[in-house]
């Protein structure tokens, strides 16, 4: 059919077009022009809801007109046969039928414009024009945009719209306005030699950490292994190590996590993602991408400082050193004491990597080093990484940097990455039969990694899942099971195998064979181990190969030995250059790897135990036990026991019994005498004390599940603890472990049990420990979409919490039989939503929402049957107008970071009152009027103006209200003798104006 056929057709149907599409959507009641604020379009359309005008035969009746109305314009040419009438009428109701599925307002889609609301129909539908012919498929796409015109006139004669309209565009300049005046100090002067600095060095930081390094594709080709950072880089989790509460309790995302955090500490083990991490926030910066729950680093300006680099300098650097420390080629060109007005002016970013990477005896200075750091640039955000044993808890506590650990990847984790690993070779292959191979091979893995618990358990580590897909498609499926055994046939197929399937012959004069490289390779490896180093000069390197080529005649001269660094630099794939003149290896678990075969191969079984009070060996001892022969690892393990036994140090004891007991998993031979020497010592051991003893304890593996006790003879604090070592080490026989402490009389304890679900697999946590655990004095905390598929099994969950989940009308309607009493809900900051309505939870009692500040639309809450009803974090200006509807509220808790939130009609069922806010002026206002029923309040204020006067008159207003008021940052109180002194109750708490942290004064009550 001629493309101008269908444009005429279309141009004559849209004549009759607008009264057929009217139909689609509910017409407005009187009194709807009141409404001040734009309504879902999910709301508008007429065959969903409470009152449905339209059933979906009506829809496709419309649809069916539309497309006679269309077909009959033209009867000299009809644009399609008659026969696909129907099914253009099917496809055309179908994609009509997303409206009612849409995320968006009225105002947001008229903002879209109707092409791009066509778009977002089609995406929300796009097998509806499978069957549909070239022709039928034009019409199709001609209808739907006339569909869409006269879908966004109706939207904008919708009485509600210019309103609607007016308060997003105040909303949204406000919030630009707001953003601008955060900025506006952070941007250096437009022309001036910073600004061209910035912008260069910005662009060199996103070229320079915008790709990683993807292990296992094709390493020949640097460009082809490289993965932009953006599609490659997993969010994971973090569990804060605040006071009080399990850590299990306090996984977030990392953007929730390090909202509002100016200064963080972050561990993580070997390959669990702290560089990746550190680069993600690196290129964040460079492109001012972060998202919302991270917008207070937007306009930062990044210093990437990997310490393994820094400390091999004569001093740690200063700010005007950074560039150059870290080997940034732009460090000569930056404009004199630039540096230091980046970081003085609050605009600072400095990334820390690897603590652990430094000696134990450096560390001190680097601690000293960044306490300057600090105490010079307050406002700089600062972030450290290292490894959990590095450095004591609250290593930086004093510089009030918040402590978090990388958590191991959940089971969705694990899911997404294999996705996104072999979606990244698909982009290396050139074949559609390749790449059809390559997700049968994703296929596979995802399958066999939900079969094979022990494979799994492996992959939950970043590095090791890239690991374990390399080899599942380099062995054609084929995986080793064991930790030492995968990192073998990784060298297998890194050092051989890939050059000889590319039929990539080696330099001329050489015959690197897998046995001569990883000779080299281990000497290198063990050099770096021995001195403290993760990176060494590659003159080093070049030195240490030729000492050894005399005993390699057949691979090389010693007169060639810059040939074969250069080959195992090139080709390898385990070596690579971090700055020029360096060499490291491409994760530190090789080398430790590598290292502990040349330790072992070189006799040094001594010094390998007796390097056991070094963290930096934690892992070279544990593989050493693995490569060792049978006496070897004997004596081996003897030592690291009777090392323990000897020492007067509690700490060192535990630390040389627990690198023993963490060894077995390695020790696939061994004297039955020894592992019941090194069973003894872990069992004494146990139980642990704390979250910190169950973290450490875990590292041993299965082994110790075998010497826990039941909960009969343990405290509450030790029950907790290894309900909390069960959950560390996961598998099946945890899970049977598990279920011995679910019926625990101490509601602390199965508490504890609750949050060990997101360590097993969701389905079988939920047979074998939810059925059965008594949850009526239990949170129930949902982290990820495996969990929810399982609350279908369950009767009832009285306390639920819900973090970082998109809320939908389906999990609303999921919980409604389920008679949750209290939710709680955090979304997360990485995405913004619009809740659903809870009226079909009718059994809430108390609801609380964390993140408001991240959610569109709280008109979901107006028709909850919730008598507590707490709301953190409100946005500046939020429209609190929906609370009138919620008839049985009675205790009510606001809280902004902006001001002081109030509703702006009175809410005379309000009995209880808590805000937590910023007094703008000096009056507190008037909450007699806002909420006349008034018998409590208690108000936690921040004066904007530090030392403001306070003026306390309007409190007395409240003549049957027992009233606690904190101030902060207060200077004289006005109106207090008016106030009771039998009900009124005043404190003050002031703040460090130079590190922020509150000083409470002492508690007063005013007596007139």
């Amino acid at each position: 059919m001629d493309p101008a056929s269908v444009g005429t057709t279309a141009r004559i149907a849209s004549s009759v077009a607008r009264p057929i599409i009217a139909r689609l959507f509910v017409k407005e009641g009187p009194g709807a022009g009141l409404v001040d604020k734009p309504v879902r379009v999910s709301r508008l359309v007429s065959w969903s809801g409470e009152k449905r005008t339209l059933t979906h035969l009506d829809m496709w009746k419309i649809a069916r007109e539309l497309v006679k109305v269309a077909v009959e314009a033209n009867p000299h040419e009809a644009p399609i046969a008659s026969d696909e009438r129907e099914a253009l009428a099917d496809a055309l109701a179908a994609t009509l039928s997303a409206l009612g599925e849409l995320d968006m307002d009225d105002v947001q889609a008229v903002r879209l414009g109707q092409d791009e609301l066509a778009r977002r129909l089609r995406a929300e539908r796009a097998d509806a024009t499978r069957d549909l012919s070239a022709d039928a498929t034009a019409l199709y796409d001609s209808l739907l945009e006339l569909s869409c015109l006269h879908i966004l006139h109706f939207f904008t004669q919708r009485s509600t719209f210019v309103a609607g309209s007016l308060v997003a565009q105040t909303r949204m300049l406000d919030e630009a306005l707001r953003t601008l005046d955060a900025l506006v100090d952070r941007i250096p002067r437009p022309g001036s030699a910073d600004q061209e600095f910035e912008t260069r060095y910005l662009a060199h930081v996103e070229r320079k950490y915008g790709k990683l390094n993807i292990f296992g594709l094709d390493l020949s080709d640097p460009d082809r292994a490289r993965w932009p950072l953006d599609t490659a880089y997993l969010n994971l989790e973090l569990a804060s190590q605040r006071a009080g509460g399990s850590p299990s309790a306090n996984r977030r995302r990392v953007e929730e996590a390090l909202s509002g955090c100016n200064r963080a500490m972050l561990r993580g083990m070997a390959g669990s993602g702290k560089t990746t991490l550190l680069q993600w926030m690196a290129v964040s910066a460079a492109q001012n991408a972060f998202p919302d729950g991270l917008a207070g680093l937007r306009g930062r300006v990044p210093f990437m400082l990997p310490l393994r680099a820094l400390v091999q300098q004569q001093r740690l650097p200063g700010p005007e050193e950074f560039l150059g420390a870290a080997g940034s080629v732009l460090h000569g060109l930056q404009p004199e004491h630039w540096a230091d007005r980046v970081l003085a002016s609050g605009r600072g970013m400095v990334l820390i990597d690897g603590v652990d990477e430094v000696s134990e005896s450096e560390r001190p200075g680097v601690r000293r080093w960044l306490h300057d750091l600090v105490e010079l640039y307050p406002q700089t955000f600062f972030l450290v990484t290292s490894r959990p044993s590095a450095v004591g808890t609250h290593w930086l506590g004093e510089l009030d940097f918040a402590e978090f650990n990388l958590l191991p990847m959940t089971r969705h984790d694990v899911h997404r990455f294999v996705h996104r690993w072999h979606e990244a070779v698909s982009t290396t292959v050139d074949e559609p039969e390749e790449r059809q191979a390559v997700e049968r091979c994703r296929d596979a893995l995802s399958a066999t990694l939900r079969q094979k618990y022990d494979l799994y358990r492996l992959a939950t580590n970043p590095l090791m899942c890239a690991l374990i897909c390399a080899l599942h498609r380099d062995r054609l499926t084929h995986l080793p099971e064991r930790r030492m055994e995968l990192y073998a046939a990784a060298l297998t197929m890194l050092l051989v195998r890939r050059d000889k399937e590319r039929e990539i012959a080696a330099p001329e004069g050489l015959a690197p064979t897998e046995e001569a490289q990883v000779q080299l390779l281990q000497r290198i490896a063990y050099w770096l181990i021995r001195n403290g180093r993760s990176e060494a000069a590659q003159t080093t390197a070049v030195r240490i190969i030729r000492e050894k080529l005399p005993a390699m005649p057949h691979l090389a001269l010693p007169d060639r030995a810059d040939d074969v660094f250069g080959f195992l630099l090139l080709r390898s794939g385990l070596l690579r250059e971090p700055s020029a003149g360096m060499v490291d290896f491409i994760h530190r678990t090789f080398q430790d790897y590598l290292g502990a075969k040349a330790a072992v191969e070189a006799e040094d079984l001594d010094l390998i135990a007796e390097s056991g009070r070094d963290d930096q060996w934690d892992d070279v001892i544990r593989l050493a036990v693995g490569h060792a022969r049978d006496g070897e690892r004997a004596y081996l393990l003897r030592k690291l026991v009777e090392l323990g036994d000897q020492t007067a140090d509690p700490r060192l004891r535990r630390r040389y019994h627990l690198l023993a007991a963490a060894s077995l998993e390695h020790a696939t031979t061994l004297d039955p005498a020894v592992r019941a020497a090194v069973n003894l010592r872990a069992s004494a051991l146990i139980p642990p004390d704390t979250a910190a003893d169950a973290e450490e304890l875990a590292t041993a593996g299965d082994i110790v599940l075998d010497f826990l006790p039941g909960p009969e003879r343990l405290t509450p604090e030790q029950t907790r603890a290894t309900v909390m070592t069960i959950a560390r080490i996961g598998g099946e026989t945890a899970l049977d472990q598990l279920a011995r402490f679910k019926r625990v009389a101490d509601r602390d304890v199965r508490q504890e049990v609750a949050l060990s679900w997101p360590y097993f697999d969701a389905r079988a946590f939920t047979d074998e420990i939810l059925d059965g655990l008594p949850l009526d004095d239990v949170t129930l905390h949902l982290t990820g979409p495996e969990q929810i598929a399982c609350l279908d099994s369950l009767e009832r969950i009285p306390h639920l919490s819900i973090r970082g989940q998109m809320q939908t009308a389906e999990l609303v309607d999921v919980l409604a039989p389920m008679k949750v009493h209290f939710l709680s809900i955090a979304a997360s900051s990485a995405v913004s939503i619009t809740l659903p309505s809870m009226t079909p939870l009718s059994g809430l009692r108390r609801l609380t929402i964390e993140s408001c500040d991240v959610i569109r639309d709280l008109t979901g809450l107006s028709g909850t049957a919730a008598v507590e009803l707490s709301l953190h974090r409100l946005p500046d200006g939020v429209d609190l107008s929906f609370l009138a509807r919620v008839a049985g509220l009675r205790t009510l808790t606001l809280s902004s970071p902006h001001g002081i939130p109030l509703p702006g009609a009175p809410l005379a069922q309000v009995t209880s009152l808590t805000v937590e806010g910023v007094l703008t002026g000096r009056q507190i206002p008037d909450f007699a009027a806002a909420f006349p029923s008034l018998t409590s309040l208690t108000l936690r204020l921040t004066c904007q103006s530090y030392q403001s006067a306070v003026d306390l008159t309007a409190l007395r207003n409240m003549p049957r209200a027992h009233i606690d008021v904190i101030l902060v940052d207060a200077g004289k109180l006005h109106g207090m003798e008016e106030l009771p002194a039998d009900r009124v109750t005043v404190r003050h708490e002031g703040r460090d104006r130079s590190e922020g942290r509150a000083r409470t004064g002492l508690l007063r009550r005013f007596r007139p």
